[in-house]
């Protein structure tokens, strides 16, 4: 069982880094001090040295953290699925765009210090942060790359397919969390669309075979209550 002062230094840090994380995300890394952290914490100097060797240390394991998070949340795009049932491939893209909009409304936070304190840090914190949103359109690259390699579509660079998708997320992203124009329901119905259309501009002989098998499909199945929303 931890020791009680263990545990009191565990909610320290977490204190810490909770707090940080709403005065970055509000002011942004460069406007944020030490002091303005210390002080909205309610601790001394000298206890956040304890933890963190200065504002840097502590901005970077933040933005560290909160995005392995976010990529944990992402890789839902990959669980296993049946690429050849288009229903199935609608039903995938919005279980793992819920899943994200989820950790958006919860971390709200995390996201806008991402947005809008990853860059200008310093060079090597800059270079972290490109690739970590780099990892993102790895990871759905390598899913492309399949669809390549089974003759499913044609004619596209993964990486580029990858962060086609990731920098059209994080974009809708932000644009909800600032201004507010339209809902998250909304938000991922779009992006449904969008990667739907994308994905069907490659699509070869034989994938479009298959999707026009799987329209027939569904077209001679029981109405249900969710819009087919692949292309005419």
């Amino acid at each position: 069982m931890p020791k009680i002062s263990e545990m009191r230094k565990q909610e320290t840090l977490d204190k810490i880094m909770k707090t940080a994380s709403e005065l970055f995300s509000k002011r942004g890394y460069h406007n944020t001090q030490v002091m303005d952290i210390v002080r909205a914490v309610g601790i001394s100097a000298g206890t956040f040295y304890n933890y963190f060797k200065d504002k840097r240390d502590l901005f970077e394991r933040i933005a560290q953290d909160n995005f392995e998070n976010m990529r944990i949340h992402v890789r839902k795009f990959r669980r296993p699925f049946n690429i050849w049932d288009r229903n199935e491939e609608i039903r995938m893209l919005r279980e793992s765009y819920t899943t994200l909009f989820d950790f958006v409304d919860q971390y709200p936070e995390i996201m806008l210090m991402l947005f809008r304190g990853g860059y200008g840090v310093d060079e090597a914190f800059d270079l972290n942060t490109w690739n970590s949103f780099s990892s993102l359109a790895h990871d759905l690259a390598e899913d492309v790359q399949a669809w390549l390699d089974a003759g499913i579509i044609a004619g596209v660079n993964p990486m580029l397919f990858g962060h086609a998708v990731v920098g059209l997320a994080m974009e809708m992203i932000h644009s909800y969390i600032v201004e507010q124009r339209f809902t998250r329901a909304e938000a991922i119905d779009a992006m449904i669309r969008m990667n739907l259309a994308m994905f069907d501009v490659y699509l070869t002989g034989k994938g479009k075979n298959i999707l026009q098998k799987s329209k027939g499909k569904q077209e001679g199945a029981k109405p249900r209550k969710e819009p087919y929303l692949g292309l005419p």
